[in-house]
């Protein structure tokens, strides 16, 4: 009898990995994280996203894109579709750098039918009082979800105050999920759990939490004085908190806030009103330059006197 031909080994097929939602976005804020990993969206999938569908996404305001875009930024550089067959020989010439296209084929960035029109109802030199901000804000409103309505302002750099601490007359954006610092909530912290938006503490508490610091810094959550939410009464701050009070600050490099004070479906009056405290907390002798705009949408100029 011939030998028996020995039996080759085949490889094991190579399973695909799956994607470990809860170890992604850990560089972002816990609403923002959550917010895209419940949409499933990786990534390198950010890259190739307008603005108007990362705030499409449920959960994502112009807070959170500002954030997500400081990480993940938008990719420039051409798709190999776009180099067709035309360009394709034309080694010495320059090629010319194809700008952003959105996911969304429905507006071309800057120079969209809905954009180009809503900006015509805008007159870019003229200053506008508050009420008729607000109206001239919903007329030129393009999107088909409830945008965010914010307030960008410009400081004056001497003497300016870079926090300010309000409570909105209403609802200004998602409410915020307060958490007050115990035993069982450092135990969470430890864990890697942390659905929380404000952390309130007592003085008492501050030598444990130290440790945490690492983790709750990054994504700004660390209590601090400066912040109001290190207090001898955390329970009487976590309710103004829970009421609407919140501490907005100034960009830490430039004279800068840019303020939700709203959404596009809230009344004229309550978004009036919002704008209206914003201004008197910060001031009108400390603001040079006061911009309204909804997501997607022009920026209208406010007449600050």
């Amino acid at each position: 009898m011939g030998k028996r031909k020995e039996s080759t080994s085949v490889a094991p097929k190579k399973q695909k990995s799956m994607t470990k939602w809860e170890s992604l976005y850990t560089d972002l804020s816990p609403a923002v994280a959550e917010a895209l990993r419940s949409a499933r969206v990786k990534p390198d999938q950010l890259a190739t996203m307008s603005d108007g569908d990362i705030t499409a996404i449920e959960g994502i305001f112009d807070t959170g894109l500002e954030e997500i875009r400081a990480k993940y930024q938008i990719d420039l550089s051409p798709s190999e579709s776009e180099t067709t067959a035309e360009t394709a020989p034309v080694a010495a010439e320059a090629v010319k750098e194809v700008g952003p296209r959105p996911a969304n084929k429905r507006h071309t960035f800057k120079n969209g039918k809905a954009i180009m029109a809503a900006k015509s109802k805008v007159d870019p030199q003229k200053k506008y009082g508050i009420e008729e901000a607000v109206i001239l804000l919903k007329e030129t409103n393009i999107t088909k979800f409830v945008a965010t309505v914010t307030l960008h302002l410009n400081l004056v750099t001497k003497d300016t105050p870079t926090r300010v601490e309000l409570t909105f007359p209403y609802m200004a954006g998602a409410k915020k999920r307060v958490a007050i610092v115990s035993d069982e909530l450092l135990k969470d912290i430890e864990k890697g759990k942390i659905d929380f938006d404000i952390l309130v503490t007592s003085p008492a508490f501050m030598p444990k939490l130290a440790k945490y610091a690492k983790v709750l810094g990054p994504k700004g959550l660390m209590p601090t004085p400066k912040a109001g939410t290190v207090t001898p009464d955390p329970e009487k701050k976590a309710k103004e908190f829970e009421a609407g009070k919140t501490m907005v600050k100034a960009e830490p490099k430039f004279p800068l806030m840019h303020v939700t004070v709203g959404k596009t479906d809230q009344k004229e009056a309550e978004l009036a009103a919002n704008i209206k405290a914003m201004l008197e907390a910060i001031k009108l002798k400390n603001v040079t330059k006061a911009t309204l705009a909804a997501t997607m949408s022009p920026g209208i100029k406010l007449q600050l006197n």
